[in-house]
């Protein structure tokens, strides 16, 4: 009996260290999630992975290097470079604010006001044109309480050595929406973003709070700091999310969904489709339905 307590005590004490609430995603690994929405969406990088923690993850260590950085440039490098990064606020720049958003510190005092969005020491105008305005936006604003995180982690989701909260694609608006698409091809739904607020508040920090997949179309850190393409959005997912978007698209790919979701080799875009290019009097017609190859037979 003793010794059956000594193993139970034993396995108790290993599962704590190893990391007590890291999730079994069975027969969807990270490294397979990563894998299929690289082969299907064919987007630049690789999905960031992105937690939120107490303590630095099992087997890994703060980051102790020189950089010192915004949070959303470090999640950069995770994506295009293939770094990881367990970051506490002596590691994040504070040029923005986004630090105080991701939970890492308080945020600055004229913030709540609107002054520090709403003009510079020069009088001349900054993002918004007055405090009233900057303090509108500021409400819709999703931010994760001061004290209650120590460690912000970001990693490429194909080798992620810890068990994320939230996994951030950043691609062109068609790419997010064939994952949006993949998300509800199922259980339907809509998925909603916001554009207004910083990038981080509205897509990563929004989905981890609230478990639903957002997105935004951008803010002056993620094109002016993050270097994001302006052809690019954030889309945001919460993992849990993940294993049912990557059947979806791997059952497109079996069934050559292609017709129905045409995302790559399609003809251009705007004015250089052939029914652009028809004079005004015309003729053109479109292709009768039946012969475009679609699932419509119900």
């Amino acid at each position: 009996m003793v010794e059956r307590q000594d193993k139970i005590n034993e396995g108790e004490k290993q599962s704590v260290s190893k990391d007590p609430y890291k999730r079994k995603y069975y027969d969807w690994p990270l490294k397979r999630m990563a894998k299929s929405l690289k082969e299907n969406l064919k987007f630049k990088g690789d999905p960031i992975a992105l937690a939120w923690t107490m303590e630095p993850p099992h087997d890994t260590e703060p980051y102790a290097g020189a950089l010192k950085l915004v949070h959303c440039q470090f999640m950069q490098r995770s994506r295009l470079h293939g770094e990881t990064f367990i970051l506490d606020v002596d590691h994040i720049d504070d040029i923005c604010a986004g630090y105080s958003y991701i939970g890492l510190g308080e945020p600055p005092p004229n913030l709540a006001s609107g002054y520090s969005w709403s003009r510079r020491k020069d009088g001349k105008p900054s993002i918004y044109g007055s405090p009233t305005a900057a303090r509108r936006v500021k409400e819709k604003y999703r931010n994760i309480a001061p004290g209650t995180v120590k460690y912000f982690c970001c990693a490429p989701l194909s080798k992620s050595p810890f068990d994320p909260d939230v996994v951030t694609i950043i691609a062109d608006p068609k790419t997010c929406t064939y994952v949006v698409r993949a998300s509800i091809h199922y259980r339907g739904g809509v998925v909603e973003g916001i554009t207004g607020p910083g990038t981080c508040s509205a897509s990563w920090i929004h989905a981890y709070l609230s478990g639903e997949i957002r997105y935004t179309l951008g803010c002056r850190g993620v094109f002016g700091l993050m270097a994001v393409s302006p052809t690019e959005i954030c889309l945001s997912i919460p993992t849990e999310l993940l294993p049912e978007i990557c059947r979806n698209l791997e059952e497109w790919a079996e069934f050559d969904f292609s017709t129905l979701y045409p995302l790559y080799g399609e003809e251009p875009p705007n004015e250089e489709r052939d029914w652009m290019k028809v004079p005004y009097e015309g003729p053109y017609r479109n292709q009768p339905l039946e012969k475009r190859n679609r699932c419509e037979e119900n």
